[in-house]
């Protein structure tokens, strides 16, 4: 989507809700004027645990803007300085750490990204979509990320940033024998390489979802979550609400 820093843009941005923080080109940082925190730095790492050559400066823009130069966001988050992108990707968007604390909408068919406030439109007070479900919300403890449980326990990150359908680890349960790697680049520059399997379904609460694209991944760092990416969530609008920590996934 584009996106306006400090008045400057339009910039091409990536909604990435399992990014953990918002994230900007030094080019494009340097263009919108963008004021560097001393002393303060992160380093980014991905599935692989490899972390990024570059030390990823945090930094302090004015404001933000989405859509038109004029729709500020209510909240800028942590973000971060850094050349991990490719050449036609001017950042990242959270629109976790953008909206704070407004609840958003991701709807893929309609091609639009929403916001709402949860204090007036709560996903509590609603009933679950048909076809649907309303799911809670579950963090990690070093960010806001939105995860869910899936009917066998395991938690999945949410994650628009990612072209996989479901995203597992190596797992010797799950036959892989005829599918060919492929190796993928993660944010931090380490290689994942994964391996096409049979589709699978996925349940989500009251939600089941049938033969999402799956991939096994190995060469993730230990603890690395399960993903469920683009490739399972395109069908579907989804309702982020922070507050009262559910997700609504809806068929539109």
């Amino acid at each position: 989507m584009p996106l306006w820093i400090n008045g400057h843009g339009p910039y091409n941005f990536v909604i990435d809700t399992g990014a953990g923080a918002t994230i900007i080109s030094s080019r494009v940082a340097t263009q919108a004027a963008v004021a560097v925190i001393r002393n303060r730095s992160n380093k980014i790492a991905g599935l692989s645990g490899a972390l990024s050559t570059n030390t990823a400066a945090e930094v302090r823009p004015q404001n933000l803007a989405i859509g038109d130069p004029n729709n500020f966001l209510p909240s800028n988050g942590t973000v971060l300085m850094a050349d991990i992108l490719p050449s036609d990707i001017d950042g990242l968007l959270d629109p976790t750490e953008g909206y704070w604390p407004l609840g958003y909408v991701i709807d893929f068919p309609g091609r639009e990204l929403s916001s709402f406030d949860p204090a007036l439109n709560s996903l509590q007070d609603r009933s679950e979509p048909e076809g649907g479900a309303i799911v809670p919300w579950v963090r990690d403890s070093n960010s806001r990320r939105p995860y869910v449980v899936l009917d066998d326990g395991q938690t999945a990150l949410l994650d628009t940033g990612s072209e996989f359908g479901l995203a597992l680890s190596d797992n010797p349960s799950v036959d892989s024998r005829r599918s060919s790697n492929r190796a993928v680049r993660d944010l931090g520059g380490g290689t994942i390489s994964a391996r096409r399997v049979a589709p699978m379904t996925v349940a989500i609460g009251s939600l089941s979802l049938q033969r999402v694209p799956t991939d096994v991944i190995s060469g993730a760092e230990r603890g690395a979550p399960v993903l469920l990416g683009r490739a399972a969530l395109r069908p579907f609008r989804i309702s982020f609400d922070p507050i009262s920590r559910l997700i609504e996934i809806a068929p539109r």
